[in-house]
């Protein structure tokens, strides 16, 4: 596969120390209802790396810089209802990408977790308006609009302020670089990094959040920043 970033738990620390920046590993991962983690790792020697890892092409998934207007793309969300980022303008909007069929549990499930926190934060905050979440499938071949809709009631969301959408290969693809989102589906799998990319009312970019260390709280900030109203 291209190389990416992923984030993986390692529970024993010591198991880091043998290696250093820029070296291949192997590893197992361990997967539980609630968490993921790797173990077992090991060394690639020097001869077998490309066995292991595609470098990536140069430039292969440009992100948008602080400011930058992000490209305009037509979804379905899962009540049928037509929509697009131009006609969400006005809106903070929080957009991540993730799968309904996603196993591991510290990546699109605590995504979705994360924003159904800052969804009740918002609210409890008194911000009943001028926000939306869209949780964009990276996996459209099987997250039909019904398996979206019944998706989204495990996280309890409002189709109102929370979409879960379907997009064109297409326009997934040029969300997602501008995202800096990162995609693999080598033997059928689905690899992927993370991303949330957090839109002004004008449709610019405030904040991308990386990986998964971040909180629902400081998503239900930056969204809260990004209502008030911005200088042309």
């Amino acid at each position: 596969m291209p190389a990416m970033t992923m984030t993986f738990d390692v529970p024993n620390p010591p198991d880091l120390a043998k290696f250093h920046i820029g070296d291949a590993v192997t590893f197992q991962l361990c997967i539980t209802s609630t968490t993921a983690w790797i173990e077992r790792l090991a060394a690639v020697p020097t001869d077998r790396v490309g066995d292991f890892i595609r470098p990536a092409a140069p430039g292969e998934a440009p992100e948008l810089d602080l400011g930058e207007e992000a490209p305009d793309i037509a979804m379905t969300d899962q009540t049928g209802a037509k929509l697009s980022l131009q006609s969400l303008r006005g809106n903070a909007v929080a957009i991540t990408f993730i799968y309904t069929r996603c196993p591991l549990p510290n990546y699109c499930p605590l995504m979705s977790r994360n924003f159904e926190t800052a969804q009740s934060l918002l609210r409890r905050l008194g911000a009943s308006d001028g926000w939306r979440f869209v949780s964009l499938s990276i996996d459209p071949e099987h997250d039909t609009q019904d398996a979206m809709a019944a998706y989204s009631k495990d996280f309890q969301a409002d189709p109102l302020r929370w979409s879960f959408a379907l997009a064109s290969p297409a326009d997934l693809r040029r969300l997602g670089r501008a995202a800096g989102l990162e995609i693999d589906r080598t033997n059928g799998r689905i690899d992927h990094n993370l991303r949330v990319l957090v839109l002004d009312g004008n449709g610019r970019v405030r904040r991308i959040f990386r990986g998964n260390r971040w909180t629902p709280q400081e998503l239900a900030a930056e969204v809260r920043s990004a209502m008030r109203p911005s200088a042309e």
